[in-house]
């Protein structure tokens, strides 16, 4: 009798464990994979396509910077590299461009090595496209506040001591900030001087 009643059990207890497969089967089965399968294509299709919009809003800011070289011009001066002026070391300082390349030079060195540049003419353009793409990261804020409440022009005092009005922008800054950024790269890697 206590063998029927095992055997019974053990027959009850697998029906009970088989059934639950059975329904873990049909749940599995019934799940919409091939709708997922879908989303996730149309996702990787449209992460290509804001990337190439990304690539030319890049482009386009590069082009609106040397639309406006006079502004540039009082920043930085091509002295083969450029390098900054006085008044554009006195902007990177004041708009807190200096403290975000400080506090955030490690993250943004890490882009600009995954654009693998090839001459320092590449590490300068592609630190502009690296500081443009990151727009939108927190370490912008203080310069956009900086920004935000400043007029349009400030009152700088360069080499000679004289005092001029620079029209200031967020292009202008991350300008600076693609110098200093290019110069930080070429320091870790001088391989490519």
């Amino acid at each position: 009798m206590g063998v029927i009643l095992v055997v019974a059990l053990v027959a009850w207890w697998a029906s009970r464990y088989f059934k639950k497969l059975e329904d873990s089967r049909k749940k599995v089965d019934s799940l919409p994979c091939d709708a997922r399968k879908n989303d996730i294509d149309r996702l990787s299709r449209m992460e290509a396509k804001v990337d190439s919009i990304n690539e030319q809003v890049s482009d386009i800011s590069k082009w609106i910077m040397h639309v406006d070289e006079g502004m540039i011009d009082s920043l930085a001066r091509k002295c083969s590299p450029m390098t900054m002026t006085k008044i554009g070391r006195d902007l990177f300082r004041e708009s807190g461009a200096e403290k975000a390349m400080d506090e955030n030079y490690e993250f943004l060195l890490s882009e600009l090595e995954q654009k693998k540049p090839q001459t320092p003419f590449d590490v300068e353009d592609e630190a502009l496209s690296v500081l443009l793409a990151n727009m939108s990261h927190p370490m912008f804020n203080e310069i956009k506040n900086y920004l935000y409440y400043k007029p349009e022009r400030i009152p700088f005092t360069d080499e000679n001591g004289d005092r001029k009005e620079v029209r200031v922008s967020m292009f202008a800054v991350i300008r600076l900030m693609g110098l200093d950024l290019r110069d930080r790269y070429l320091d870790r890697h001088p391989e490519i001087k």
